[in-house]
């Protein structure tokens, strides 16, 4: 496993900046700034009020959320198993492992911290050929040290194609509904 780290601290090299129309920043979210808003046209999906209410609560607990909650009738995706295997002999887990780790690392160079990842709770990833994976995860923030609920956003492309990008690493904020 130890060369299988190295290997992939290659290939998740953060030298590389995406092409992405805007380019990602390094502890910039793209969230912070805006409003949720709700679209009136979405009711129209909906015969019930009630259930349209209870959909307009879940969208604005995922904005809140910051892409790091399931949206419905969004684009974004959760990753249901973990343990599936999505290239041969790397589970989702071992790969998210991994992109959260790139992230963690980004971190503590750029903060001096010694955050480190212990497991991964979710994943939630947005889009097709260029990702976002919205990786939450449990993490110690020094040794023996209590563990604390910590979030990763990092950019990757399909084949992987490009690096991936390391966009966000921090303690996951309190929900505020």
């Amino acid at each position: 496993m130890a060369s299988e780290s190295r290997l992939v601290e290659e290939i998740y090299s953060d030298t590389h900046v995406p092409e992405l129309g805007c380019k990602p920043q390094w502890d910039v979210d793209s969230y912070d700034g805006r409003e949720y808003e709700s679209d009136p046209e979405d009711s129209k999906l909906f015969s019930d009020e009630e259930e349209y209410e209870q959909y307009r609560l879940e969208r604005r607990r995922a904005f809140d959320s910051k892409g790091f909650i399931y949206e419905p009738l969004s684009e974004n995706y959760p990753i249901k198993d973990l343990e599936a295997l999505v290239y041969d002999n790397v589970t989702n887990r071992e790969l998210m492992t991994d992109l959260a780790n790139l992230c963690v690392k980004k971190l503590n160079e750029t903060k001096e911290k010694t955050v480190e990842l212990v497991d991964i709770v979710r994943v939630i990833v947005l889009g097709g050929g260029t990702r976002k994976a919205y990786i939450t995860f449990m993490a110690r923030e020094s040794l023996n040290g209590p563990l604390v609920e910590y979030q990763a956003k990092v950019v990757t492309y399909a084949k992987n194609l490009k690096p991936p990008f390391p966009i966000i690493c921090r303690p996951s904020p309190i929900p505020s509904i």
